[in-house]
């Protein structure tokens, strides 16, 4: 399982009045992974509800079933904090405490997206995932939002956690790109060496595009 980019210590609507958006909101809070998928929803099982309206205020989150093609290697330099869950986080928010340099890949194969991430500290260490992620990805035009859930340990308790990535492709690279994780589930943690459950923290690159970059790690 990778090392994280964020430090760890820390219903059914009826015809009538009823848009299509309308039903589209609707099922993207209600909907399973595969069926938000087919819709072009993030669901739930990725942000939770009653944690959705928070993360949307911070990050775009686009839906569609037509995203564009991500595939590519880039660089997200240097990466700063924009969102989160954490009253410990408000100074660093505000101030936009910078965070390590993002070496990340979204690579095709068959019909599959998958995600690979190198981390690069101030001191030169690196740290990533070493197998590839498979991500699944929604948006329309230029617009996407890839997302996933890993499952592992860290510091010996087991932890689930979702990665939320969106931003616009251009040629140069990603545009307004945003990178966030959600802890979704641990095991037991009596002395609270992990953030809790829901906790979330949004990152963006700080001049606002993600580079295209021929990294080799």
């Amino acid at each position: 399982m990778k090392k994280y980019l964020i430090p760890l210590f820390f219903v059914f609507l009826g015809c009538g009045e009823h848009s299509l958006n309308d039903m589209l909101d609707y099922l993207k809070y209600s909907s399973s992974s595969e069926s938000g998928l087919s819709l072009g929803l993030v669901p739930n099982t990725i942000i939770p509800d009653d944690m959705r309206s928070d993360v949307e205020d911070k990050m775009p989150i686009y839906r569609g079933t037509t995203p564009p093609d991500i595939s590519g290697k880039y660089l997200s330099s240097y990466n700063i904090i924009t969102g989160s869950s954490r009253n410990e986080d408000r100074d660093d928010v505000l101030a936009g405490k910078r965070y390590a340099d993002l070496y990340f890949a979204f690579t095709k194969k068959a019909d599959k997206i998958y995600y690979r991430e190198i981390q690069i500290t101030d001191d030169g260490e690196a740290s990533g995932n070493s197998d590839d992620l498979a991500v699944d990805v929604v948006g329309e035009g230029d617009n996407f939002t890839a997302y996933f859930i890993e499952v592992g340990e860290s510091r010996g308790i087991r932890i689930k956690q979702s990665t939320v990535i969106s931003g616009t492709m251009t040629s140069s690279g990603i545009k307004d790109f945003y990178y966030s994780f959600i802890m979704l589930e641990k095991g037991s943690d009596p002395n609270n060496k992990l953030v809790p459950v829901k906790t979330y923290r949004i990152f963006k690159d700080s001049d606002g595009l993600a580079e295209k970059n021929n990294w080799s790690f």
